[in-house]
């Protein structure tokens, strides 16, 4: 095949260039496709994820539901022992020592008492949040503010005593000495 070009006419390169190229695209090696990524594509993991997403909210609002049922199982009401109508009502032993109230809840019946002790401080000296401890035990202490407590449905009853150095007492004995 003998092509006649002349120098220079713009024409001639085009058709000669074009014939040239169609040759060398006929002569690669190749298919219709077009060249196929390394990587598989991750499109089933997202379907995965997107399918457990109303069965995690599921389960999620099931957990909140039932957080919200044991805590509120949990935070059960008792009533004041010296409540008008409770077996200590009048009895004012949030002016006792703690000896003299345990000698009154005897005296009453009840013998299964948990003493819980209230020390430390309740502010810092910066005014901040204070440094306190809270021990319960089965015998009551030597010394404290005695704030009258529960009767459990078992029948026993859980007193607390504040022995933190800012306590003052409660009720009819409010701003007293600690006894």
């Amino acid at each position: 095949m003998t092509s006649r070009t002349t120098e220079g006419d713009e024409m001639n390169d085009d058709l000669e260039l074009s014939t040239r190229l169609a040759a060398l695209e006929a002569r690669a090696p190749g298919s219709a496709q077009p060249p196929a990524l390394s990587h598989p594509r991750r499109r089933g993991r997202v379907a995965v994820s997107m399918a457990m997403a109303p069965a995690l909210v599921l389960a999620l609002v099931a957990t909140t539901a039932a957080g919200a049922l044991v805590a509120v199982n949990l935070a059960q009401g008792h009533p004041g022992i010296q409540n008008p109508g409770q077996p200590m009502a009048g009895i004012h032993m949030e002016c006792m020592t703690p000896t003299d109230a345990a000698a009154a809840l005897a005296a009453h019946g009840f013998t299964d008492v948990v003493w819980q002790i209230e020390s430390g401080a309740a502010v810092a000296p910066d005014g901040g949040k204070g440094d306190t401890t809270t021990v319960q035990q089965s015998t009551p202490p030597a010394h404290g503010f005695v704030i009258p407590g529960s009767l459990l449905d078992d029948g026993s009853v859980i007193m607390v005593v504040d022995q933190r150095t800012d306590a003052t007492g409660v009720g009819d004995c409010f701003g007293q000495p600690m006894p």
